[in-house]
């Protein structure tokens, strides 16, 4: 399983609005974005696992959902598992209590595009392509993903029945 411990909301929000990298000025905290939120960043993680490419690879999926406050969602051709878990150095203000010794994740972190602005609508190029929040609505996806993936295989394998076939028939020949 690959595992990528880059929040997708941290790893998307790298390049600024105006396509420009790097940091922009500062301002003084309360009236920053950051100053005025509940930080939400802080209250969830997100991993990227294995994209299902068989029926078997469903399992996986499966056991994330049976745990509580966790779903899926995918970003174009990654597939993401989200646990709802608040970071232990939030502290009942809504500020990290270890700011100066915090990860190198959250000190890249740039609130260009963050979880507020998700809030408030979001936009296509941010939003998730698919989200699971329960595991029936996974089970209902991956019946129809299955189904799907059934004529498929047939198709191919037909496909390489006909060129071994062929093969023999091609050998026969000589």
């Amino acid at each position: 399983m690959t595992v990528s411990t880059a929040n997708p909301t941290a790893r998307r929000a790298t390049r600024r609005r105006d396509g420009r990298r790097g940091r922009k000025p500062t301002r003084p905290f309360a009236q920053s974005k950051c100053g005025g939120c509940i930080a939400l960043c802080c209250r969830y993680f997100a991993l990227e696992v294995d994209k299902p490419e068989r029926p078997e690879d469903f399992d996986n999926l499966r056991w994330y959902m049976l745990h509580d406050r966790t779903l899926i969602f995918t970003e174009g051709r990654s597939w993401f598992v989200q646990i709802f878990n608040k970071c232990s150095w939030l502290g009942d203000d809504g500020r990290c209590q270890g700011y100066d010794r915090r990860p190198s994740i959250c000190r890249e972190y740039d609130d260009d595009w963050c979880d507020k602005d998700e809030t408030r609508g979001g936009d296509k190029e941010h939003d998730p392509d698919l989200t699971f929040r329960t595991l029936a609505e996974l089970e209902a996806y991956r019946d129809r993903w299955v189904a799907r993936w059934k004529v498929k295989d047939s198709k191919r394998r037909r496909a390489a029945a006909l060129r071994g076939i062929r093969r023999k028939a091609a050998r026969g020949r000589r």
